[in-house]
């Protein structure tokens, strides 16, 4: 999944805007109060919809009564796109679900229920909204602390993250349960008068045929999780390169007057 573009009207700071994001590594670089953050908390409202806390207050422009957030993004060489809308009625903000509507290039596949865009979103991208709020939407100040802790620690914090410990507790099972149906079996065998072997070596079969097809799946999931750690510590430098040269930009512009 890569987003292409996102149009803000009316959110937070934004009273129209539109954002473009290109192949590869992409960043928003301002002073405080330009509209970073804006894009992010769209971003993560297109996609899922739910607010950030109790209530859209935050996202909404102050002065405006109605709020609107396309997103559109690749996935899989498809063009999709989420529109959604949020309107301020008699001092409460909410989500205007007649504007709701997700797209599959011009094929509308789901439109006025959460629900029914975040089971397309899902079975389309996979996306999960925690994974995304606590992972791929990583504060900075999450990712230094990501990056300073005990690689021991970071391992069993980026293992729950991206659902591994759910694997390794089914691994554990199988190998236990596979274990029991081995004995089970090897007592049944010395009983003749037994007819039901033969449902015991089917059981056990499929037992051995899961626990090896998982085993493969979890080692597939810890490379790509070794890569994805890899990619984060490259990001985090390239964001303190960035840090840096704003600061001193900073320094220059403030210099100059």
């Amino acid at each position: 999944m890569r987003i292409e573009t996102v149009i803000l009207e009316n959110i937070r700071s934004h009273l129209k805007s539109k954002v473009e994001f290109k192949k590869g590594f992409n960043c928003l670089i301002g002073g405080l109060g330009t509209g970073k953050s804006s894009i992010l908390y769209a971003i993560d409202f297109a996609l899922f919809g739910d607010p950030l806390g109790r209530s859209y207050d935050y996202l909404l422009r102050e002065d405006a009564d109605i709020g609107k957030v396309a997103l559109k993004f690749i996935h899989n060489g498809k063009e999709y796109t989420i529109i959604r809308a949020l309107r301020r009625k008699n001092n409460r903000i909410s989500q205007d679900m007649e504007q709701l509507k997700f797209f599959e290039e011009k094929k509308l596949i789901a439109h006025h229920r959460n629900e029914a865009v975040a089971e397309q979103l899902k079975a389309i991208t996979g996306l999960d909204q925690d994974l995304f709020r606590e992972l791929i939407w990583v504060r900075q100040e999450h990712l230094k602390e990501l990056l300073d802790i005990r690689p021991r620690e970071r391992q069993k914090r980026l293992d729950e993250l991206f659902g591994l410990s759910d694997y390794e507790i089914a691994w554990k099972n199988l190998g236990e349960l596979g274990r029991d149906y081995k004995k089970e079996k090897e007592i049944l065998e010395k009983d003749y008068d037994v007819v039901a072997i033969n449902e015991i070596q089917q059981e056990y079969d499929k037992s051995v045929e899961e626990l090896a097809r998982l085993g493969e799946e979890l080692q597939d999931i810890r490379k790509k999780l070794v890569q994805k750690e890899a990619s984060l510590h490259q990001t985090a430098e390239k964001l303190k390169s960035l840090e840096e040269m704003q600061a001193k930009a900073e320094a220059a512009e403030r210099e100059k007057t």
